[in-house]
């Protein structure tokens, strides 16, 4: 029956209301974050870091705020197409295996991505001098921030805009579309490359397509934060252009950008294509024998 019903979405009024829901939203987004940003920032009397650098405290109230809109878009979403926003993909009874599997390939694949640059010399890594307790509390803080971070980009470009795009254009162009929007949205970022676009474009559709593939977001939401703990809060490179503050390690690249991504980080590494390959790999592996959800 759900499948009839998406086949014809085109043709349904609860689809095209919830598209407006998904563009309007899209659009609102950075106001609506900013002001809830500075609702919850400012009596914190947090500090900013230097220019394009990350405070904890500044970042975690930010994704805080990006991730409650994004739980209301999701939820809007989910009453103009008439469905509870408990169902998929949200909905998983194996939440905590999808969690830690997708934590560990993230981790695996950018750490074998930062070697592999360290290994062909094309950047040198040192211990940052922090107190074992300061890296402890770095490390583990850092960790729940870039979680929560991902939980809310995730749930609006792997929840709201793959249900809406699939009631249109089924899970295939579902997959291309979140992608898409995947690179788009972060061509602001400082020192944006065209190759660190491409890889992002291929890294939306691999966490879009694992969606579809495990029957829920918490695949791609703990792969994308342990992706980018490793590489910013914990070798201390940039990470999608921006440096963290309390990183552990400090990443000083010295080769190619084509090696070390230059401006964006080991993100824009021809390395980091490597990276995404090896982790569609292994999550064709660990689902093998599985049914998908189309």
């Amino acid at each position: 029956m759900e499948a009839e019903v998406e086949r014809s979405g085109w043709l349904l009024p609860s689809s095209w209301i919830a598209l407006a829901v998904v563009v309007g939203g899209y659009f609102a987004t950075p106001p609506v974050v900013t002001f809830l940003y500075h609702l919850l920032g400012h009596p914190l009397h947090l500090h900013a870091g230097p220019r394009n650098t990350l405070a904890e405290g500044l970042f975690g109230v930010s994704m805080v705020a990006s991730l409650g809109w994004n739980i209301f878009l999701f939820s809007a979403t989910c009453f103009a197409l008439r469905r509870s926003p408990l169902r998929f993909p949200v909905a998983d009874d194996r939440f905590v295996r999808r969690s830690a599997f997708g934590l560990a390939t993230g981790l695996a694949v950018m750490l074998g991505c930062i070697i592999a640059i360290w290994a062909t010399n094309s950047a040198t890594i040192v211990f940052s001098g922090q107190t074992a307790a300061a890296t402890v509390r770095n490390g583990l803080f850092w960790l729940i921030l870039e979680y929560i971070g991902a939980a809310g980009e995730e749930l609006f470009a792997r929840g709201t805009l793959l249900l809406v795009a699939k009631r249109f254009l089924g899970w295939r162009g579902a997959v291309l579309v979140s992608g898409l929007i995947f690179a788009v949205e972060h061509l602001g970022n400082p020192g944006a490359s065209w190759i660190w676009l491409l890889r992002l474009f291929f890294q939306g559709m691999l966490l879009s397509y694992a969606v579809f593939r495990t029957g829920s977001l918490w695949w791609s939401v703990s792969y994308h934060a342990g992706w980018n703990w490793v590489s910013a809060p914990l070798f201390g490179a940039l990470g999608s252009g921006y440096l963290d503050e309390g990183h552990i390690f400090n990443f000083m690249p010295t080769g190619s950008r084509w090696l070390t991504g230059g401006s964006v980080g080991p993100e824009g590494s021809i390395f980091a294509f490597v990276a995404v390959l090896c982790a569609f790999a292994v999550l064709l592996a660990s689902m093998r024998g599985t049914k998908q959800i189309s």
